[in-house]
């Protein structure tokens, strides 16, 4: 945070449509929310892992930021949602 102590309270908005784009997830958290999670708590090339990947957004946050990812999912609709997305966002 610039070299500033951070606020315990942050405000973000849920994820936007275009987040959804590829398809929906009932618990799908907003791109930012995972993005400042994974810059407050790692380092680019750190390995993340996910065992409720989901829609797959701490994976594209991971990928976006420089991160290694490995996400666990057994439904396979929101594998194929998670694979959509990584595609759409060059991976």
């Amino acid at each position: 945070n610039g070299g500033r102590q951070m606020k315990d309270v942050w405000t973000l908005y849920p994820p936007n449509s275009n987040e959804k784009t590829k398809g929906y997830h009932p618990t799908q958290k907003s791109l930012a929310l995972l993005e400042r999670i994974i810059l407050a708590s790692t380092r680019e090339g750190d390995l993340i892992l996910d065992p409720f990947n989901g829609s797959g957004t701490t994976g594209v946050a991971s990928l976006k930021l420089k991160r290694q990812y490995i996400g666990i999912e057994i439904e396979e609709k929101y594998i194929n949602l998670s694979i959509s997305r990584f595609k759409e966002n060059g991976r």
